[in-house]
């Protein structure tokens, strides 16, 4: 289904399909209660040796598209050890699909489409692509856009309809929303496996708990600092739930992106 669903993309992008995928991540209900803002992440390689990095994100946030762009930098140049050649670099490809709109379509020069893809390309000329080994694709599963599903390619089209109604509409709806679709089928069926099992349920329940516990810190936070009139109220406030996360285990690259703070920030909390 992993593999279905990245072809989809590429079909969409007019790029070549991949034959297989390997997923490098399983997924760990142990570590998912307290995931961050994401529903899942998913990081694959196919047969070429690409690397494909898919996050499904639900809460917008102001900086997401430089998180998005450090991540995928970071997968980038992860490849580099010692005495590699940099002919060796595989093209990493990172899908975010949300549950937002990141680009409006409204005032000069809309993006439209549910899938947009980016490049590095020159200013004066956008043909002209410095690079495909780095690759950034957006699908905005989101309201403003789900009734232009039908201009995308119907394999993608049917992945976008699973990834926004598929908590919307009842099974029968479902069915025949995606009946072209066998394998999209399939992975609804998959869904509804989840929604039936108590333990899943639960864990997805602790997981929606989690996020909404730190929204309210970091708001708070924020609200705080606001009555204060000084910036200062937000920054301890940031600090404290820092501290807070790094007793309890939380990775460098977790905290940073929960509270603003830079990794040498974080570092010297101790």
């Amino acid at each position: 289904m992993i593999w279905h669903s990245l072809n989809a993309v590429l079909e969409s992008d007019g790029q070549l399909p991949t034959a297989s995928v390997e997923v490098r991540n399983p997924f760990n209900p142990a570590t998912f209660v307290t995931a961050k803002y994401t529903i899942l992440d998913v990081k694959a390689t196919d047969e070429r040796g690409d690397i494909f990095a898919v996050e499904f994100q639900t809460s917008e946030q102001q900086a997401f598209a430089d998180r998005m762009t450090y991540y995928g930098c970071r997968s980038f140049g992860g490849q580099m050890y010692q005495g590699t050649k940099y002919s060796s670099l595989q093209t990493v490809i990172a899908i975010a699909v949300t549950t937002f709109t990141m680009f409006p379509s409204v005032g000069f020069r809309p993006l439209r489409s549910i899938h947009n893809s980016f490049r590095l390309t020159a200013k004066a000329d956008s043909s002209v692509v410095f690079t495909n080994k780095l690759q950034m694709h957006i699908l905005e599963a989101a309201k403003e856009k789900i009734d232009r599903v039908s201009e995308l390619p119907p394999a993608l089209g049917a992945w976008v309809n699973f990834y926004y109604y598929s908590h919307l509409k009842s099974e029968a709806e479902m069915t025949t929303l995606l009946q072209d679709q066998p394998v999209v089928q399939q992975a609804y069926g998959k869904y509804q496996q989840f929604n039936r099992d108590e333990r899943m349920r639960a864990i997805d329940e602790a997981h929606q708990r989690f996020l909404n516990d730190q929204a309210s810190d970091l708001a708070e936070a924020r609200d705080s600092g606001r009555d204060e009139g000084i910036v200062i109220g937000v920054d301890k406030r940031n600090i404290e739930i820092a501290h807070s996360m790094k007793r309890k285990g939380y990775l460098t690259d977790d905290i940073a992106e929960m509270t603003g703070l830079s990794f040498a920030e974080i570092e010297r909390l101790g």
